[in-house]
């Protein structure tokens, strides 16, 4: 399949590698991670070590050809920006598959192109962005597509194929949007703390009143899904994001990832849309409005808001 990844930063250059081996797979990254991958190819150690040479590109009018499949792998503030230049780009029914963080992305990307040319995708993989042309894949974790009609189209079957032969274990659900309420609940358990502590997210479970600060969180995302409409899934949410961070343990979180390197992060559509959406349903959210709060000031301190 000839694949697109829009925004390859660490998860959007671990999926494109590992889908280059049998696909046909461009990236669309930063220039100097561009210019390392044609240099050297791009590197993935951890729980592989192996050299990918996907085709890179800079902007989006540079892209040969027709992609079959794109992945969208931007952070979510800039979810509309590049849902507009794909657009322009593509205006056929191309269908572009979300793999990010937070809640709001499916309901932009809809809004701009219909829902039938969206799929949402979740992964729980822990990747770390370590220089340019040269990714670490710290943890692994399930990976779940599905329409946002909740139907089981072809398209998806063959993108989860493609996914598992790549090596990312995966499954098809007719509720990706209950799903993706669960990995935000997931996140705003993990990714705040790990990010004002400045932790590797395993150590969460090595502090006893960390961990209590993690479960809260979680618990206060349950309660505002729940009143919010959200179909959740069965398991535990609680003891999931537990387990998270024990597959992840190595792993910086995306958020301490950006909170060390002074840019912005996916605060908004994680602990703060959860506190936004609890004013809204009158649920009391005081762990994730603190934990928002305190990620936006590290913000404020580096000038990314």
């Amino acid at each position: 399949m000839k694949i697109l990844v829009f925004g390859a930063g660490a998860l959007g250059s671990l999926v494109g590698a590992l889908l280059s081996d049998k696909n046909d797979v461009t990236l669309l990254c930063r220039k100097a991670h561009a210019e390392a991958i044609r240099k050297k190819g791009l590197k993935v150690t951890g729980l592989e070590s192996f050299t990918a040479r996907p085709a890179v590109v800079t902007d989006i009018g540079m892209v040969k050809g027709k992609p079959e499949l794109i992945i969208l792998t931007v952070k979510s503030y800039d979810t509309a920006s590049a849902g507009r230049m794909i657009i322009r780009k593509y205006p056929e029914d191309i269908p572009v598959l979300s793999l990010q963080n937070g809640l709001g992305n499916l309901d932009e990307l809809s809004k701009l192109m219909g829902k039938g040319r969206v799929i949402g995708g979740l992964t729980s993989h822990g990747v770390t962005f370590k220089g340019s042309g040269w990714v670490h894949h710290a943890g692994t974790g399930d990976t779940v597509l599905g329409e946002l009609a909740g139907k089981k189209s072809a398209m998806v079957d063959e993108i989860s194929k493609m996914f598992c032969a790549a090596g990312f274990k995966n499954r098809v659900t007719d509720n990706i949007a209950g799903e993706v309420w669960a990995k935000v609940i997931v996140n705003a358990g993990i990714n705040p703390l790990t990010a004002i502590a400045s932790l590797e997210n395993g150590y969460l479970l090595k502090c006893k009143e960390l961990e209590t600060i993690m479960e809260l969180a979680c618990e206060e995302g349950i309660a505002v899904a729940k009143a919010s409409g959200a179909r959740l899934p069965d398991a535990d949410l609680v003891e999931k994001t537990k387990n998270v961070a024990r597959l992840t343990a190595k792993n910086k979180s995306s958020m301490l990832q950006d909170i060390l390197k002074g840019k912005r992060t996916e605060i908004d559509s994680i602990s703060g849309a959860i506190a936004r959406l609890g004013k809204q349903h009158n649920v009391k959210t005081p762990v994730n409005a603190t934990l928002a709060a305190i990620v936006r000031a590290f913000e404020r301190r580096s000038g990314t808001c």
